[in-house]
């Protein structure tokens, strides 16, 4: 396991985090009316400013607890000085797992078929410069003599020591070899080169064996806001079972990175959709689902690797490396080079932030829609096979799969689309409220529920991008036993939720959820029409009344060129 330690999701910390609409002076006025706080630290996200204090044990007649919220938050909450009152919880959270190695390396030196092109790219002239990319993971070797000509050095962080030296632990190499995919150097007679070998990168320390908190999160994916780039995510919650996604805190961080980062522009958020195999599901992963980030998935020669999920929210994929065929060369740490079972979706996502920092190389007034929408064009099925179903063509004409999103990605024709790509307009978003139903079902057969968009509904809307849709259902027992396909009127069919044996086993007993699930396969389909919502739980398990209250469409008109 990647902790040395264990860590429990959502065990409550002695760490309470507030903000006001009068800062000034509060940290004293605070600790007047609320004895046993110690105040740590105070940060900024978007517009907001959040303050951090910790509860005084040596102030109170009983311990913290780790499962039950601190007794005192109920009169935190009822201060009218404070807004926003939180209590902490720690998650955990894991990785997602001339050049002396250039024979070895298959994945750019196309010894592989089909090809990223990510030799084409070079050639054209682009090879990251200017381009900044923070590495969110656990940690960098910032000296790395295969890496340090690209490490910004000034701008590190480990959020873990809190500290600006990101070096790992001992043992822990996995964002050193993130950081090689992206940006080794070239021809330096060193380990491997990047895939934007000129690009600079930021080490953000976040993973360790205290896990995760809201606002740790929060703060590391909007560190230095103002020269990031891209910011690489190779991390996420534990894979097979489970729905979390991130705090309220770390929410408002994804929106402001993407409204405020790069000059209004915003940034770009790679996220590594997950090693759980075909039995595990990224919908259930609230930080891959998320509109703002770009899922990424893993190949291997000739079909989806052999640890890729099902995954509606994936939009394309790129070598992973595989013990069923090779793994991928990176730098790692004590200035190594290794590829000792370098594989994983953790893997693809630094190559998918390398192609994506090639593309802003070749027009950096690229916005992170555009970013989005050339990577839809671009990708493409290229001959692979998806082991868990058929691949199939939506109503733009476009072939996507359940696993592999649009396909393999291509840097050379990224490259070319980006030097005269232009920005598409502004996003709408369309929500139809009236989207509402429910029903039961306990046999293997699907229920469905049915709901017709008009015109007049979502008049501003000429293609969709993203589709989001709000569920709420109780279970009577085993909850990895619920399916939901969600079927355009174009007859495009995503897989929301499958069946997935973990989560069946981990919550046998009864319950319910609230979720929203996320489809890229419907991109540039108009949405009018007959809309339908497919469920049903496997193999006649019982899961009990089902509420289905919100469908989202998160769509924008598009260009005529594309």
């Amino acid at each position: 396991m990647y902790y040395s330690a264990q860590v429990f999701d959502g065990e409550f910390t002695g760490r309470v985090v507030v903000n006001t609409t009068n800062s000034e002076g509060f940290i004293d006025r605070f600790i007047k009316k609320h004895a046993g706080y110690i105040f740590q630290k105070r940060f900024q996200i978007g517009r907001h400013e959040y303050f951090v204090f910790e509860i005084n044990e040596t102030q109170r007649t009983r311990k913290i607890s780790k499962q039950i919220e601190d007794f005192d938050i109920k009169n935190l909450k009822l201060d009218s000085e404070v807004g926003f009152v939180n209590q902490e919880k720690r998650y955990r959270r894991i990785p997602k797992t001339d050049d002396t190695e250039w024979s070895n390396l298959w994945h750019l030196n196309d010894d592989v078929s089909p090809s990223m092109k990510v030799n084409e790219a070079w050639n054209a002239g682009y090879t990251g410069s200017g381009i900044q990319i923070a590495i969110l993971d656990d940690g960098l070797q910032t000296d790395h003599t295969d890496l340090d000509a690209n490490v910004d050095t000034v701008n590190d962080y480990d959020y873990q020591s809190t500290d600006d030296n990101p070096i790992p632990d001992v043992g822990d190499s996995h964002g050193t070899k993130v950081a090689g995919l992206i940006a080794a150097e070239k021809d330096n007679n060193e380990c491997t080169v990047g895939v934007a070998y000129e690009s600079t990168i930021i080490g953000v320390r976040i993973l360790g064996t205290s896990g995760l908190t809201d606002s740790e999160e929060a703060q590391a994916l909007n560190h230095h806001l103002s020269g990031v780039d891209i910011y690489s995510n190779s991390w996420g919650p534990t894979d097979g079972y489970g729905f979390s996604e991130p705090g309220t805190i770390t929410k408002s961080a994804l929106l402001d990175g993407i409204t405020s980062g790069r000059g209004g522009k915003g940034v770009i958020y790679t996220w590594a959709s997950g090693n759980g195999e075909t039995t595990d599901n990224c919908n259930g992963d609230g930080y891959v689902n998320s509109i703002y980030t770009i899922g990424v998935t893993s190949v291997e020669e000739g079909q989806n690797a052999w640890y890729s999920e099902v995954c509606a929210a994936a939009l394309a994929a790129t070598y992973g490396g595989s013990s069923n065929n090779r793994y991928l060369t990176s730098t790692t740490t004590s200035s190594n080079c290794t590829n000792d079972g370098v594989q994983g979706t953790s893997f693809s996502t630094p190559i998918a932030s390398g192609i994506i920092a090639l593309a802003l190389h070749a027009n950096s007034a690229l916005t992170w829609r555009d970013i989005q929408h050339m990577i839809v064009l671009t990708s493409s099925r290229n001959g692979f096979t998806d082991s868990y179903s058929s691949w199939g063509t939506n109503g733009a004409g476009k072939e996507y799969s359940q696993v592999l999103g649009f396909g393999l990605m291509d840097a050379e024709a990224m490259v070319t689309q980006a030097a005269s790509w232009t920005n598409v307009p502004t996003q709408q978003t369309c929500t139809t409220s009236t989207f509402t139903g429910s029903g039961s079902t306990s046999g293997s057969s699907y229920t469905t529920d049915i709901r017709s968009i008009s015109t007049s509904d979502c008049s501003s809307i000429t293609y969709l991008e993203h589709v989001t849709i709000d569920i709420s259902f109780s279970y009577t027992e085993y909850r990895g036993a619920t399916v939901f396909h969600l079927v355009s009127p174009s007859g495009t069919e995503s897989h929301l939720m499958h069946y997935r044996y973990d989560d069946a086993i981990y919550y046998k007993s009864a319950g319910s959820l609230s979720w929203t699930f996320m489809s890229v396969h419907f991109w540039r389909e108009s949405p009018i029409g007959q809309w339908t919502l497919k469920f049903k739980s496997y193999r006649g398990f019982s899961v009990g009344e089902f509420t289905l209250f919100s469908a989202n469409f998160m769509v924008k008109y598009l260009t005529e060129s594309f």
